[in-house]
């Protein structure tokens, strides 16, 4: 699957001495300027963290710990009278002796976990997570390369759009002014110029239209590279038109099951849910640790002077019963399971609906460049067909008017056609997982400066 992968991608390059890279460079802007990246970046950063976390417990475990305080003793004897301490007082009652003195505590305590049931649990759910996050990263790195072209392609597009609806509506303008001059000469009738200028009037909004467009798009790709990019270069007028390889469906959507990113992160996901149960069952299971400790006291010889205690041993730890905590806490985490099972089902739908349309459009667009590429030229040689009759006496304006508007229906659609059948190639490769960076040069290679 991979070697036709990069073959689809290898037939969009070709020598172009005029090549000014300028995808690749609005792309390199975007990887370091692009908030959309640096949010994945620094989730993934995070997300990743859980790893070490779930690992720590597992790990030798060291706690010191220290006091200072004033104390006070309470001994019962038979004998108080005599040789009290200087810190020491006798009860009315003869029968209780108190003592006061400072004392000072130190302890340090190292355990290491020998068996538990949630930590071990929860090391694997930590890796399965990190993993996830790996995948969503890279799965953001694919979808800056689409959205980097995607908006270059928006800006052309628009540009186009806004050229030829200027062109249109200078085209009707000069077929007004004529229908006019031919009124006013009483060689042509009324409803020819009245008609010419509803075709002209309609043309107004329309500019203002790719006008407006144009804008949004220039800010749509400013959005993604941090920098307002003006003058863009061009697509070349005769782009290769490749076919997907293998020519069939199912091949791209089987790569897409196993390899879109996004699938493989919803499934690592569901993965780490399902090992959550298992973490939050083993809460109420046994643990047992080998605990160590050395302690320290010293306190005045009232009190009964210093003290030091070293002890080593197995502490064995079993939570009986927490009022229904942990049997709670198992249908949250399953619950959570589901949920994330249903999320990964979604993705595994989507992916194989965005790879058929993508499929689809990469396919129908070759014919479809063709055909509009086809229409432009018809509709041209139709205006200068209806021109020449209008001249001869043979057709009317209304024809030269419906003949002159159909040509650019038709140059519109050309325009598009060519950016929706590059769109559909990167979204292919995105959706099977396998867009990277020299896809997004391939398609740059198609960019040249045109001459002044």
């Amino acid at each position: 699957m991979q070697r036709y992968l990069i073959a689809l991608g290898a037939t969009l390059i070709f020598q172009a001495p005029l090549h000014a890279n300028e995808l690749d460079r609005l792309y390199e802007l975007a990887l370091a300027r692009d908030a959309t990246l640096q949010a994945a970046t620094f989730e993934r950063a995070a997300d990743i963290e859980a790893r070490p976390q779930a690992l720590a417990p597992l790990l030798p475990q060291l706690i010191a710990s220290a006091s200072a305080g004033r104390d006070r003793a309470g001994f019962q004897s038979e004998s108080l009278t005599t040789n009290l301490a200087a810190s020491c007082s006798v009860a009315a009652d003869q029968r209780m002796q108190h003592c006061y003195g400072n004392a000072q505590q130190l302890q340090l305590t190292l355990s290491q976990t020998i068996w538990s049931y949630e930590a071990f649990s929860r090391l694997k759910e930590a890796s399965l997570s990190a993993a996830a996050a790996e995948a969503t990263l890279r799965s953001a790195q694919q979808d800056l390369v689409l959205r980097v072209a995607q908006a270059y392609f928006a800006i052309l597009a628009a540009s186009d759009q806004l050229a030829a609806n200027l062109a249109e509506r200078e085209a009707f303008s000069t077929l007004l002014h004529q229908a006019q001059v031919r009124e006013s000469t009483g060689v042509g009738p009324r409803s020819d110029a009245q008609q010419a200028q509803a075709f002209f009037d309609a043309t107004e909004e329309a500019v203002i239209d790719a006008r407006n467009a144009l804008d949004d798009a220039q800010l749509a790709l400013t959005r993604i590279v941090g920098t307002h990019a003006d003058a863009l270069i061009p697509l070349r007028e005769d782009i290769p038109l490749a076919s997907p390889e293998p020519a069939s469906a199912e091949d791209w959507v089987t790569s897409a099951k196993r390899d879109n990113l996004d699938v493989r992160a919803a499934q690592l996901k569901t993965d780490a849910a399902e090992r959550d149960i298992a973490a939050q069952r083993g809460r109420g299971l046994p643990t047992l640790q080998l605990v160590g400790s050395s302690s320290r006291l010293n306190q005045d010889e009232s009190l009964g002077g210093n003290q030091s205690l070293d002890t080593v041993g197995v502490a064995f730890n079993w939570p009986l019963f927490q009022g229904g905590l942990i049997a709670s806490a198992v249908r949250q985490s399953r619950a959570l399971y589901r949920e994330n099972a249903a999320l990964y089902d979604a993705a595994q739908r989507d992916a194989e609906r965005l790879t058929r349309a993508a499929f689809r459009g990469v396919v129908t667009g070759i014919t479809r460049v063709g055909a509009t590429q086809r229409a432009v030229r018809s509709g041209r040689e139709a205006v200068e067909a209806s021109r020449r009759n209008v001249e001869f006496g043979t057709g009317t304006e209304f024809d030269l008017l419906n003949a002159q508007n159909n040509y650019y229906i038709a140059v519109r659609a050309y325009s598009q056609s060519r950016y929706d059948y590059l769109t559909s190639l990167l979204t292919l490769k995105q959706q099977a997982g396998r867009l990277t960076r020299a896809d997004l040069q391939a398609v740059d290679a198609l960019l040249v400066e045109r001459a002044p």
